[in-house]
């Protein structure tokens, strides 16, 4: 049954690796949302309200270091004691005692504390010093009686909470502690030292709460700052679900939070949107990897279409590796064998035309004698060496060396040799055409063994004289040879008088056609030769473009497939050895 059920595979996966994935995040999230996220909220609330309180304990502890450092330091203490009973400055020794020791208070008070911290000092005489000299006193001076009846005269050197006091603005209050400073040696008090902590400080500490409401109290139950709604004692509301307290132990003030149920169901509802978005990216997540997995089981078609692609661009060595014995396998098995005897097909044609060619030129070469034309030219070669002509004698071995290579034309040569035989070329074309002919050979390292059919470049070079470079006064012909993306990559450029762009776009188009007729009946079949020749040395995606350079002539592009590079290399050494 399974044998033949390879897509009813693919979609057994998508099943099983997203559906029950998707199911089972589903129930899981369910079951954790509703048995853990009361606990959950409970124990982050009881974590917030521990962070608010360590915050308002440090904001005290710089409070009393600030007000201890004042006590206990021997300078600021014999200042105050000059100061204690002045009531107006009249002097200027008051005036000094009073800039510095306003000086004291603000230098003390800008460096632990913060901005919603204020110091005042009273002395005896009710005079007030405050520790931002642009402070308005107005507040304070209506609040001081109030406040100073709260002081106990008989607790030196200890913080006293007074309370509250009103402020200019309903709710924006200043809670009020006092230490009074004494002498020991007239055992009497020398000031009083009032310190306001400000209600929007309190009200910032506070503000951190996402859901739920806090408020602050002080021992006495007094409402410091926060909700209006909070009772220190608890809320008799019916909706209030959580309430937490935290006492903080220097001050036996409480912090409470109270959270509404309707708050309460709102946040699980938020945390169900985002366990439901979980599940969302799980989905994502899970049909990303049943992808892969059923990419994985499509592995065979995707070998199997590769194996046709590379067969079909000229690797007839290509094969399926078969694995198994499905479908697929019995496939693979068909395909290799056809492709088996399409290779013995297309070997058998190749050998045939190749024969063709080789009786073909054995018949041409027999009707001119080239044995004995080379014999002559050496002969003449050698006289005119005798006589010093230098000049001819070269022409005459040039022309030597293309006879030698059209007598083994149908044999394959090193694109070195044929750069050398365009040398010879060239000689030869410059004592017929009486021009100063140039050629320039550039190829990459390791190219001057690659393996081309004899005589397939002298072609263009012919062909770039006749039609570029017969009026030119200095001509030029560049062989440039590199590899490029896998390619080897042949240019042959001249400096003529190039050719018109409808005219290459025409050449262009033929050159890319693989019609024969249409090659048959174009005037330029050279160039379609020396095409054809190429393919079949290198297969059918060998191509050939010309372009306009910027010398003003033309480039022949030759871009030749790697691969059958290689195996044209190794075949060369393996006739090395052999010989």
């Amino acid at each position: 049954m399974f044998r033949s059920t390879y897509y009813r595979r693919i979609q057994l996966s998508f099943l099983l690796l997203i559906g029950l994935p998707i199911v089972t995040m589903s129930i899981v999230s369910f079951i954790v949302i509703r048995q853990n996220m009361v606990d959950k909220l409970q124990m982050s609330n009881d974590n917030l309200l521990n962070v608010m309180a360590a915050e308002i304990e440090k904001t005290i502890d710089d409070i009393s270091f600030s007000s201890h450092f004042m006590v206990n330091d021997s300078n600021f203490h014999n200042y105050l004691k000059d100061f204690a009973d002045t009531a107006r400055l009249g002097s200027h020794e008051d005036y000094s005692s009073f800039v510095w020791i306003g000086d004291g208070l603000s230098l003390i008070s800008s460096k632990p504390l913060n901005n919603y911290i204020s110091m005042y000092l009273i002395n005896r005489a009710d005079f007030m010093i405050a520790s931002n000299s642009a402070t308005d006193l107005t507040l304070i001076k209506k609040n001081l009686p109030g406040l100073m009846e709260k002081v106990n005269m008989k607790l030196p050197e200890t913080l006293q909470w007074l309370g509250m006091a009103d402020g200019a603005t309903p709710g924006k209050g200043s809670y009020f502690i006092a230490r009074v400073i004494y002498d020991r040696e007239e055992n009497r008090e020398l000031s009083v030292l009032l310190i306001s902590l400000a209600q929007p400080y309190f009200e910032k500490v506070l503000q951190n709460v996402e859901f739920g409401e806090t408020a602050l109290f002080d021992a006495a139950g007094v409402r410091i700052a926060g909700s209006e709604r909070i009772e220190p004692d608890g809320s008799p509301n019916a909706e209030i679900e959580f309430r937490s307290e935290v006492t903080l132990g220097k001050t036996n003030w409480t912090l409470v939070y109270e959270a509404a149920e309707q708050e309460i169901f709102g946040r699980m509802s938020q945390t169900f949107y985002v366990g439901f978005g979980i599940v969302i990216l799980s989905f994502i997540i899970f049909s990303v990897f049943s992808m892969f997995v059923a990419r994985r089981l499509h592995n065979p078609i995707q070998k199997l279409q590769r194996v046709v692609r590379q067969f079909g661009g000229g690797n007839l060595d290509a094969r399926l590796e078969v694995k198994g014995q499905d479908d697929i396998a019995e496939l693979g098995h068909t395909l290799n064998t056809m492709l088996d005897q399409i290779k013995s097909l297309i070997s058998d044609i190749e050998n045939e035309q190749e024969r063709k060619r080789v009786m073909e030129l054995e018949a041409l070469f027999m009707q001119i004698r080239p044995h004995f034309l080379i014999n002559t030219l050496n002969s003449i070669k050698c006289s005119l060496i005798l006589k010093k002509d230098m000049l001819h004698s070269g022409t005459i071995d040039s022309l030597m060396s293309l006879l030698r290579a059209y007598l083994k034309v149908n044999e394959p040569a090193m694109l070195q040799e044929e750069c050398k035989l365009l040398g010879h070329y060239i000689d030869i074309m410059k004592i017929r055409n009486e021009i100063p002919l140039q050629l320039i050979v550039e190829l990459e390292d390791g190219l001057e063994r690659l393996i081309v059919p004899k005589l397939a470049l002298q072609p263009l070079v012919e062909n770039a004289i006749v039609h570029g470079l017969t009026d030119e006064p200095e001509p030029i012909i560049r062989v440039q040879g590199s590899r490029q993306a896998g390619r080897v990559v042949i240019a042959i450029e001249d400096n003529g008088s190039g050719m018109e762009d409808q005219e290459l776009e025409r050449l262009n188009v033929r050159l890319a056609s693989d019609d024969e007729q249409e090659h048959s009946a174009y005037e330029r079949v050279g160039l379609v030769n020396v095409l054809q020749r190429l393919r079949l040395t290198f297969g059918p995606s060998t191509t050939m473009e010309m372009r306009r350079n910027e010398q003003g002539g033309v480039t022949v592009v030759l871009t030749l497939n790697q691969p059958m590079i290689d195996r044209s290399l190794s075949g060369q050494e393996r006739g090395g050895q052999n010989a």
